[in-house]
């Protein structure tokens, strides 16, 4: 982590790296410093499925459906097609139940 930290204060806009340090905050239970982060590389790369995808996984490992399912959705919308992954990555366990989640996946569209 201190690594990830040290990235940072050299390039501030490495979003990868952001993206890791949320998912080492989130696994430490420092949710307030993981939604910092997640919520940073977001605004950074809006359109970069890849890094909403591992946005996505992050909430859903910290157990915030309404926003893993959010990112999941967006993720979706810019293009990410590996939906057969989604439904069984074990990140996004706490979507797989969630009706909304299995249309999204289904369908490979977002629900209007």
């Amino acid at each position: 982590m201190n690594v990830l930290r040290q990235q940072l204060e050299l390039t501030p806009d490495n979003v990868r790296a952001r993206i890791l340090l949320a998912a080492d905050y989130a696994s430490l239970g420092l949710k307030s410093d993981a939604i910092r982060e997640l919520e940073r590389a977001v605004e950074m790369r809006p359109n970069d499925a890849n890094i909403l995808y591992n946005a996505a996984c992050t909430y859903g490992v910290m157990q915030m459906k309404t926003e893993a399912l959010a990112l999941a959705r967006k993720t979706i919308e810019v293009g990410y097609t590996n939906l057969d992954w989604m439904l069984r990555d074990p990140d996004l366990a706490c979507l797989h139940g969630e009706p909304e989640f299995q249309q999204l996946c289904a369908s490979g569209k977002p629900k209007t």
